[in-house]
């Protein structure tokens, strides 16, 4: 195997690379004050308001030390005894977080169990109840982790490989990889923090990752190398905490794909565009027109009003998934599709290349080899065809005539029965009609036909 590493000519270019960019994304020390008094004095009213709560931290990147200057996110959470009841600690958890947001604007979010959100002086802030949990003790609800991993962090980071962690992070935020959520698929916080433990550093990360071939297995924990066999994910980084949980599960083929072609071509050239995160080249309403009459192309509007952002991807994505099985099913040859929403809008789109929006009047439908008596006999008894059974070398073929042929009526036939969300249908050139609902068609169009993957350009 071809193993690739960083030309030992580029470590120069590098190492000012890595300097210059640590300039842009590590907080200054007024920074970091700024926000340490900040975070402090939400421990601090915590503590003040009466309740059985033991004691809250703070989590998430800046509780770790591992946080981007650009972010302004504080993971909060209130920790219980182990022997409250669910109903008693949710529900003193919300009022409690409540509590904290007096005065400001907050709303209510959902993981596993209700939670409360907010903006305090600016600050993006997560309220969360969870239960104390010591290591090695089982976990009651799934945030119970988060102060766990808070520690193993803090005890097994160098203060160094914090820096490295901030450039993975904005790596992976310039390739559009970071993040966990059903919006992105990708590498979370905690799983970057896992993997410059293992490797030691960025740049090392990166000369493995090049070379990466699925499925790539790995913990931090010696005694739990037993337990990797136990994953079929694509990646496997078995949770230092929790040997029955995958860090990594959510990165999905795509992402995982990204990171490594992404580190093949950063080592073969560093430099500080791989960490900026380059805004698409906004075509005009005549280029959209031009792509409208070369490209095959249908648009389905969904219907997202007053729904939680993590709502809107779950649901979008399972229909996609239903929808695009379904067209192809139909033999409608799906080149590219995508999905594009803003948070807080009302609509959601899928966007969908197609070889043709209409498909030729009939098909080649190939049957079972002659010598197969059994299922020559069955498809001979049952295929229903203009034109055959015939046989043409050692097989069976037959040709019929399509019912559906163009896309918008397969769509129009499909989606109010099989999709739970209210759809609207722009097919070719109908899509002028949405761009005079929503100009900002030219946006995510934008986005769907770059030429090829950012890092690359």
């Amino acid at each position: 195997m071809v193993q690739l590493n960083i030309d030992k000519s580029r470590l120069d270019d590098y190492k000012l690379v890595r300097k210059e960019i640590l300039k842009d994304i590590k907080p200054t020390s007024k920074q970091t004050s700024e926000e340490e008094e900040f975070a402090n004095s939400i421990i601090n009213k915590i503590n003040k308001i009466p309740g059985k709560h033991i004691s809250a931290i703070v989590a998430g990147s800046f509780g770790k030390g591992t946080n981007l200057a650009n972010t302004k996110d504080f993971d909060i959470f209130i920790l219980y005894p182990k022997d409250m009841k669910r109903d008693e600690f949710v529900q003193e958890g919300l009022a409690t977080a409540q509590a904290v947001f007096k005065g400001y604007f907050w709303e209510k979010a959902y993981s596993e169990h209700p939670y409360i959100r907010g903006v305090i002086n600016n600050y993006k802030v997560e309220v969360v109840p969870a239960y104390k949990i010591n290591p090695g003790e089982e976990i009651i609800s799934a945030v119970d982790r988060t102060s766990l991993h808070l520690l193993f962090i803090l005890k097994n980071m160098k203060a160094t490989q914090k820096d490295e962690v901030r450039l993975l992070k904005q790596f992976m935020k310039a390739i559009d990889c970071y993040g966990a959520d059903s919006e992105v698929f990708g590498f979370s916080g905690y799983l970057c923090e896992l993997l410059i433990l293992f490797y030691g550093d960025f740049i090392t990360l990166l000369t493995h990752a090049a070379n990466w071939e699925t499925p790539i297995k790995f913990t931090l924990v010696k005694e739990q190398e037993v337990n990797l066999t136990k994953f079929n994910d694509p990646l496997v980084v078995i949770d230092p905490v929790d040997e029955n949980r995958n860090v990594a599960s959510a990165v999905s083929d795509k992402q995982l794909s990204t990171f490594i072609a992404a580190s093949r071509s950063f080592l073969q050239y560093p430099n500080k565009d791989f960490f900026n995160k380059k805004p698409n080249k906004q075509i005009t309403y005549h280029q959209m027109v031009g792509l409208l009459d070369n490209f095959e192309l249908g648009i389905i509007e969904f219907d997202v009003k007053d729904m939680l952002k993590e709502v809107v991807w779950s649901k979008v994505r399972k229909n996609t998934k239903k929808i695009i099985t379904h067209l192809e099913f139909l033999d409608f040859n799906i080149l590219k599709n995508d999905i594009f929403y803003k948070e807080g809008d009302t609509k959601c789109y899928l966007v969908i290349l197609v070889e043709s929006l209409v498909l030729p009047i009939y098909k080649q439908v190939i049957g079972p080899p002659v010598c197969d008596m059994k299922n020559s006999q069955n498809y001979l008894d049952n295929t229903k065809a203009i034109l055959g059974p015939y046989i043409k070398d050692y097989r069976w073929y037959s040709i019929k005539q399509r019912e559906i042929r163009d896309i918008k009526t397969a769509l129009l036939n499909y989606l109010p029965e099989n999709c739970e969300l209210d759809t609207n249908i722009f097919v070719g050139q109908d899509i002028r009609n949405l761009y005079l609902i929503k100009t900002e068609v030219l946006d995510f169009l934008s986005d769907f036909f770059i030429p090829k993957e950012k890092f690359l350009v």
